[in-house]
């Protein structure tokens, strides 16, 4: 461990029990924590969590509850109620009911830590500023964080639906022009022998409806609006050292406080060490020294726009919510829209699809049972990695893609979470009798993407499609295109002698992957188009911004994605000749030639959105959207740059020995976020320049 070891006792009269005493913090804020038994494990797990992320815990629970108005204000009434619609607290107590005795202690112990924890976490700044204190936490509190990222990381592919039919408005071929799978970037996560091949192919009607659909309002980007992320594992056979190395950097809104919390718990029987989110009792990502994981968005279809056909009113419950709101030193109730629920569960959406009337959600989600949950409780217990895989066969929370290594040097991968069982790619909002909408289909343990011991000795993924175009099963069409898969599986490809530090740099890679496809289309016009660019990003470079900023005009004029844009690129008619033109002038306008470092702004934003709260540098930004390490972000009309919003949540690097070796790179304080910082050393800087340090275990 680098640097100066704290050693902080930490008394009852803090409110913490002695189980708890003795707490290492080292000098990155990770927590290092002796337990003696499984219950102190999640007890304490839960009073680090509240004492060190109290406020981050309290906004995702009243998130979950569309409550946070309460305390933050009017601006916030819309997101409240968009997520009234998905009635999670139901959800959450009819799953917590459904546990045994023996689960619902776990949440229970960690309850209890988490409430002890509240007395040193409710001084937290935020807490003080806004005059109120964090209720009493409730063992189903952590269902409610549990089924909010998993809803978050999921709407994508509902969200999809609603953009296909938009599309369809300008193009009647849209299905065809966002097909990725039959362009040359294209790869999937499973390669031949893999996965069962096309039995017969299926065509699927599909029409568009006259006016675009909108959503009412947007519901709230908790993770991430784009939560790309990275994910691979390297097998003994091609590591230089002969250990199977994982590396996991999750793509989440860069925030503050960071989203994740790395803890280290140690008993006789079992030592951990990893990523867990504030409110619940899992390591999401990490090792028992024995077994490491990481996990990244799965992005299969587990989530659609519904219209259901042959709705009968009495299936349809209305209630109207009462959406309470901060205003001064009041609190003041709005009656807002009215939420109706197919049987008591689906929402209906608040979309309008003339000719495709009640839009429902249809949501995994809803379906899940007490035992889809409580595997998440023995992944850190896994020995090896057929181990592992069978646990999370029974993972049902939808959807993650799991890579995992063990120290026999094998890998393996699988997706978890109920998802649909698609053999055919649908586009757009479909339509659906009530019978058909509550008996889906679903994908069984077996025919979910998975492999282990792959003869390639290299698993990657990347957000990217699950299986190749031929395969008998289809993901749907919210995945992220290939570039960074492709870019990683081609650096893993050249050599069978990796190692740690070869990983790092990896994660840190800045090359842009979609550059050298969209640079020769558009050269055929505008022949000098960056001629000399080498498709790297630095600070100082000036051909990425032009490039990305006219790519996104083009996207966002022509209403396509990266696989539409080169289609049409591909094949430019005389107007979208006038159009490139006209676009071209205006991004070399607004970019000004001026270097990335002052295109592209980094300002860790408040989780809140509360602009007080300032706690992290503004930095400017690294990488570009389609880099290993990204900088996804939003053209600020008003400042003429981009704003930074998405990257990596996390670099952590694993080395599969005796012991393990972890390398590890946060983009913030682990604790402490609210002290200020200053200077070039603060973790936000290290972060940006990819300075990974060694985290004892």
């Amino acid at each position: 461990m680098k640097g100066i070891i704290f050693f902080i006792l930490i008394f009852s009269s803090l409110g913490a029990k002695a189980a708890c005493e003795g707490t290492v913090y080292d000098d990155n804020g990770i927590t290092h924590q002796k337990v003696s038994s499984e219950k102190d494990y999640y007890y304490c797990f839960g009073f680090h969590h509240g004492s060190d992320r109290a406020w981050q815990m309290d906004f995702f629970r009243r998130l979950a509850l569309g409550k946070n108005a309460e305390v933050l204000g009017m601006r916030h009434i819309k997101s409240d109620f968009m997520m009234r619609l998905l009635n999670i607290p139901a959800l959450a107590q009819r799953l917590y009911g459904e546990l045994s005795d023996d689960q619902k202690r776990i949440l229970e112990w960690y309850a209890e830590g988490a409430n002890a924890g509240f007395e040193i976490g409710k001084n937290a700044k935020e807490f003080l500023d806004l005059d109120f204190t964090p209720e009493k936490w409730l063992p189903e509190h952590s269902l409610f964080v549990m089924l909010l990222q998993s809803f978050d990381q999921t709407k994508k592919t509902f969200f999809f639906d609603v953009k296909e039919e938009e599309k369809l408005q300008i193009y009647p071929d849209a299905k065809d022009l966002a097909r990725e799978s039959t362009l040359p970037w294209f790869t999937s996560i499973l390669k031949e022998g893999e996965y069962l091949k096309e039995l017969k192919k299926e065509v699927v009607e599909y029409s568009s409806s006259k006016i675009t659909p909108k959503l009412w309002a947007p519901f709230p980007e908790v993770f991430g609006k784009e939560s790309g992320s990275n994910n691979w594992v390297i097998s003994a056979k091609n590591t230089e050292n002969k250990k199977a190395i994982l590396a996991n950097d999750p793509h989440l809104d860069l925030k503050t406080p960071l989203f994740w919390y790395w803890i280290h718990l140690e008993s006789d029987e079992q030592n951990i060490i990893g990523a867990s989110l504030p409110g619940l009792p899992f390591i999401a990502s990490g090792t028992n020294g024995l077994v490491s994981w990481g996990l990244t968005n799965g992005y299969m279809n587990s989530a659609d726009s519904i219209a259901i056909t042959d709705l009968a009113d009495s299936d349809v419950l209305t209630s109207l919510p009462v959406i309470w709101f901060k205003f001064g030193f009041l609190k003041l109730p709005f009656f807002f829209k009215t939420l109706s629920f197919y049987k008591d569960t689906y929402p209906k959406l608040p979309l309008d699809v003339p000719g495709k009337e009640n839009v429902f959600l249809r949501w995994t989600g809803y379906g899940l049972k007490a035992q889809d949950i409580t595997a998440m409780f023995e992944v850190h217990k896994t020995r090896n990695v057929q181990d592992m895989d069978q646990v999370l066969t029974r993972v049902g929370i939808p959807s993650w893609n799991f890579v995992f290594a063990d120290v026999n040097g094998d890998i393996g991968y699988r997706m978890v979470g109920n998802t649909y069982q698609e053999t055919s790619e649908p586009y757009g909002v479909r339509k659906m009798t009530a019978s058909e909408f509550e008996n889906p289909k679903i994908l069984d343990k077996n025919q979910r993407p998975h492999v282990l011991k792959p003869k390639r000795n290299f698993i990657v993924t990347a957000n990217n499609h699950h299986w190749p175009n031929d395969s008998h099963f289809k993901g749907g069409n919210a995945y992220s295109m290939s570039f960074r898969a492709k870019t990683i599986e081609d650096q893993l490809a050249k050599t069978n002698k990796h190692t740690i530090d070869i990983q790092g740099k990896i994660q840190c890679d800045v090359s842009v992957p979609d550059a050298p496809y969209f640079v020769p289309l558009i050269q055929k016009v505008f022949p000098e188009f960056l001629r000399q660019w080498d498709f790297n990003v630095s600070d100082e470079s000036r051909e990425i911004g032009l490039y990305r900023r006219l790519v996104d005009l083009l996207m966002e004029n022509w209403k396509v994605d990266e696989a539409g844009l080169y289609r049409l690129l591909s094949d430019l008619t005389d107007e979208r000749k006038k159009d490139l033109s006209k676009l071209y002038n205006q991004a070399f306008s607004e970019t000004d030639n001026r270097p990335w470092k002052d295109l592209l702004e980094l300002p860790f934003e408040h989780l809140s959105g509360e602009k007080g709260f300032a706690y992290s540098p503004i930095l400017s930004g690294v990488g570009d959207k389609h880099t290993v390490n990204p900088g996804t972000a939003r053209w600020d009309e008003e400042k003429k740059n981009y704003i930074h919003f998405s990257g990596a949540s996390m670099r952590m690097i694993i080395e599969m020995g005796h012991p393990v070796k972890i390398l590890l790179n946060l983009p913030g304080k682990n604790r402490d976020y609210q002290t200020a910082s200053s200077g070039n050393q603060t973790p936000w800087h290290q972060w940006r320049a990819c300075e990974y340090f060694e985290v004892a275990f």
